[in-house]
């Protein structure tokens, strides 16, 4: 109400006059001495400041007071004469006390407001930080700030986002109170505001007469864009003083956003660099040395086969075979895990019978007679939703992992078994097992578990990423366990598919 018409505060003034009155009357008719009819016309005007917007109504609530007293209490009563010569100067310090009172109610009251609204202000602030803190990117920050402000200022909202490396600004981005609104375009002082990197339009000196303020939004150094309030011109100072301090708010969060992505790029751009580097120091490293003996062999064959008896140039023969069937498999891993980690091969998925997969991996897969490697097969037909010759790999891999990372003696099983909505196909052997440290990074390229093989051969330490990878694009896992007494246990999953009814 203290805000109210000049309508409503001169019927408060009138009415708090009548009833200091009253209640004069009856302090008078209690015997009771004239100065506490006095104050209770003090009071009167102090509560006319609490509840008139002050000033000119504590002046005339002041000389109403003084009038009803002489009126009504001074003798003679019902008369604005007075008998006694001292009754002026009562009525003058009655005037001044009345005035004074009622001033000061209305500074603590307006203190008491100011106290109030920047309490307001403040949870308002604090509110809008704990909702930006949830935000994922810009637009996430823009879409808090537009609810904030419909909540807080009951005013709608623009967002222009810079764009052509920040000379310019994108489409505007209504955010208006009501659904279904418009927000008014204002590209020229937007377009000021970004330019001169300082607020335009509503309440300040560039463009004022525009409908909406325009605040730049971001640093000067990277501005984001331009942020917009409509309509402004009727917003009291404090409330633009909260916007723009709301806008500051939330910049600070956005420049945060852009910083975590910035330094999650330089991650991701370290991490390539890394990796880039260890593929060319393992192809230059562990590629050397196959054709370094397909070279030799090569060179023994063409100087001396007429001195080498059939066994011998066999055994050369095998070895240069063997070199050129693990630098094929490794170009052959390295495309695949390529390609399917880039995005480059979707599976061309089919329904396929486990049994046929497992048994031409295996033919595959290398051999030895040191190692007993054998398939356990499912008590019924499995069937799986997949590309074959991904699996094919994958399981290929996963065997030949297994018996280059076991020493001779050892035995390499491959089962299946349907778990649910999957099939779990599973690489298992009884050589030393894996390390619990070791478990979470053997599927990363580059590595290989323990620092050399139980054999001696070579190993780039792409097939297990390989094989997770292919997990990966047909929407399985692959994870590796340890196997009772010893050993590890692969486990490749892949999603099933129902046998038909015959």
């Amino acid at each position: 109400m203290g805000r109210g018409t000049p309508f409503s505060s001169l019927l408060v003034t009138v009415g708090l006059i009548a009833a200091a009155t009253a209640a004069g009357a009856c302090l008078s008719a209690a015997g009771l001495q004239q100065a506490t009819v006095v104050v209770t016309y003090v009071l009167s005007v102090i509560g006319v400041a609490l509840l008139t917007p002050g000033g000119s109504w504590c002046i005339a609530a002041a000389a109403l007071s003084v009038l009803a007293f002489n009126f009504f209490f001074a003798a003679p009563t019902l008369s604005l004469e007075a008998l006694d010569p001292a009754m002026p100067g009562t009525f003058a310090v009655m005037f001044v006390v009345a005035l004074v009172a009622g001033r000061l109610a209305a500074r603590l009251r307006a203190e008491a407001r100011e106290a109030q609204d920047a309490r307001a202000r403040s949870q308002a602030l604090l509110a809008l930080r704990g909702e930006l803190q949830d935000c994922a990117d810009v637009d996430a920050v823009i879409g808090v700030m537009a609810r904030c402000t419909a909540r807080t200022l009951r005013r709608s909202m623009a967002w222009y986002p810079v764009a052509d490396g920040a000379a310019a600004l994108g489409p505007q981005r209504a955010y208006p109170l009501e659904p279904g609104g418009t927000v008014v375009d204002e590209r020229q002082v937007a377009l000021l505001a970004l330019a001169n990197r300082a607020p335009a339009g509503a309440t300040t000196a560039s463009l004022g007469a525009a409908s909406g303020l325009y605040l730049p939004f971001g640093s000067d150094r990277r501005p984001l864009g331009v942020i917009a309030l409509a309509p402004a011109s009727d917003l009291a100072p404090e409330d633009v003083d909260l916007w723009r301090s709301a806008c500051g708010v939330s910049a600070l969060a956005a420049e945060r956003l852009l910083a975590l992505e910035e330094r999650e790029r330089a991650a991701v751009r370290a991490r390539d660099e890394r990796t880039r580097a260890d593929l060319l120091r393992s192809i230059s490293h562990d590629l050397r040395t196959p054709l370094t003996s397909i070279i030799g062999n090569a060179d023994v064959l063409l100087e001396a086969s007429d001195a080498l008896d059939g066994a011998r140039r066999r055994a050369l023969l095998e070895s240069v075979r063997d070199d050129a069937s693990w630098l094929r498999a490794t170009v052959e891993n390295l495309l695949t895990v390529t390609r399917l980690e880039e995005g480059g091969v979707r599976p061309q998925a089919d329904a396929e019978l486990v049994d046929d997969l497992v048994e031409e991996a295996l033919r595959h897969a290398a051999r030895d007679d040191a190692h007993e490697v054998r398939f356990e097969a499912p008590d019924e037909p499995l069937l799986v939703r997949a590309d074959p010759a991904l699996v094919v790999q994958a399981l290929v891999n996963l065997v030949n992992n297994a018996v280059s990372h076991t020493p001779a003696g050892c035995r390499v099983t491959v089962s299946a078994e349907r778990a649910g909505e999957v099939v779990e196909l599973r690489v298992a052997d009884d050589g030393p097992g894996i390390p619990d440290a070791e478990k979470d990074l053997v599927f990363d390229p580059f590595r290989t578990a323990g620092a050399t093989l139980p054999d001696g051969t070579r190993s780039v330490g792409l097939g297990l990423t390989v094989c997770r990878a292919v997990a990966r694009a047909h929407g399985g896992t692959i994870s590796v366990r340890d196997r009772a007494p010893h050993g590890s246990v692969f486990s490749l999953t892949l999603p099933a598919e129902e046998v038909p009814n015959v």
